[in-house]
């Protein structure tokens, strides 16, 4: 004989409880930590856009270093960048100029050499309204021909040639060996015994070094670096920024 099944009755108390526990973003600490992600987010995408238009007004001359930090930003390692206008340095246009152009650059800087004729059309269409100087910059740990260079170019400018010798060096880039120099001076014009002894010489070795610790001190570290009033900007700048930041000084 079959007996019927017995039956247990199981305490409510006593069953497992089957409903699902909630999702950590489904309790109230959670929700807290997503509110704090989202509003963490947001501060970082307005300071990320406020930081890339800050950065676009500063290279198209829109403010200054000095307008954004205050009259008392000196520029880069304590050094203010005004100072870096020399009075020996190979310069064009007026002493007076309400603009300064500083020029830190390399001979064998292929940078340097495409900046060059916007260089060459900015001193052209400003001539009489800004002051350009020129300071030698050799990176000789990847240009080693640029020391070299450097000293054509105080030894052109001990005959009141330097811009002849800067033209002809930039548009021979590829050819910046003693020889070659020599051959530039010839062509210009210049006493090339003289010219001969003077590269030789290196008797421009501590100027050259002199116009490479103010960089240093001032932060500069590539070529080409161009001060404009104090402000740096490094790198190859299309003409029409050049204009903006000029006509900007010129108006001020």
């Amino acid at each position: 004989m079959y007996s019927e099944p017995t039956s247990f009755n199981i305490p409510e108390s006593s069953k497992p409880n089957l409903s699902k526990s909630k999702r950590w973003y489904q309790k109230w600490w959670g929700r807290v930590i997503i509110v704090f992600l989202l509003l963490f987010l947001s501060m970082l995408t307005a300071m990320a856009f406020y930081v890339g238009r800050t950065v676009i007004q500063l290279r198209s001359g829109d403010i200054t270093p000095q307008e954004l930090l205050g009259s008392g930003y000196t520029g880069g390692a304590g050094h203010n960048p005004v100072t870096l206008a020399t009075a020996d340095d190979p310069s064009r246009g007026p002493k007076d100029a309400k603009v300064v152009i500083v020029e830190f650059s390399d001979f064998q800087c292929p940078f340097c050499r495409q900046a060059y004729p916007v260089v060459k059309q900015i001193l052209r269409d400003y001539e009489g309204q800004i002051l350009f100087i020129y300071r030698d910059f050799p990176l000789t740990d990847i240009h080693p021909q640029a020391l070299l260079a450097a000293m054509a170019g105080e030894c052109a400018h001990e005959q009141g040639q330097f811009w002849p010798m800067h033209d002809k060096i930039f548009e021979n880039q590829q050819s910046m060996t003693e020889a070659d120099f020599k051959r530039y001076a010839v062509q210009i014009g210049l006493n090339n015994i003289e010219f001969g002894n003077c590269l030789s010489s290196g008797k421009y070795l501590s100027e050259i070094e002199g116009d490479l610790n103010d960089g240093f001190n001032a932060g500069i570290r590539s070529t080409p670096t161009f001060v404009i009033n104090g402000v740096q900007v490094s790198g190859v700048l299309p003409l029409n920024t050049f204009e903006q930041i000029i006509i900007s000084e010129l108006s001020k």
